[in-house]
């Protein structure tokens, strides 16, 4: 079973395809990390913005990073992978409604605050270039300001070593 699925049950699955604003993605979000034991670490980094210029690059990253903290580490991760897709369908219909608004709001207020909120997250490590993104510096703030989540900052080395195996994919020095 992947890494990204690993608390994950055939209801919370088909939960997710059902899910048609970004409140029911958090409750398949927040049903999942009930089942999880200990501390929970969760990644926050660029995806739409920033990072390493592309969407796809900054997934690859972020999946990756996930999948060396979870298996090196041991830590027990909530992937937002199995997410992206309908947020990103999410976020596109949003945009189509908010014209003029450049950033998609909802996905930080209605799906991640939810969860920071939830105070089962002991943990957010941002990926090297986190700064890039305004959803990570959202992300960042919230936690500091209204949270006691444990802020880790990841080394550069670490996004290098993730993208070992790409030669497409370059950081940003």
């Amino acid at each position: 079973m992947s890494i990204h699925y690993l608390h994950w049950a055939t209801e919370d699955e088909q939960a997710l395809s059902r899910a048609q604003t970004f409140d029911e993605l958090a409750r398949v979000a927040l049903r999942v990390i009930s089942k999880i034991e200990g501390d929970i670490h969760m990644v926050s980094g660029p995806i739409s913005t920033g990072g390493v210029g592309t969407v796809p690059g900054n997934l690859y990253v972020f999946e990756k990073i996930i999948e060396i903290l979870s298996k090196d580490e041991g830590y027990n991760i909530f992937s937002q992978i199995p997410f992206q897709k309908k947020m990103d369908s999410l976020c596109q219909m949003w945009q189509k409604m908010n014209p003029n608004e450049i950033h998609c709001i909802p996905i930080l207020e209605n799906f991640y605050k939810p969860l920071f909120s939830s105070g089962r997250i002991a943990v957010v490590h941002f990926i090297y270039g986190w700064e890039s993104s305004f959803g990570s510096r959202w992300e960042h703030d919230y936690c500091k300001k209204n949270t006691k989540i444990r802020i880790e900052y990841l080394p550069k080395e670490l996004s290098r070593r993730a993208l070992k195996d790409n030669d497409n994919i370059h950081l940003y020095d």
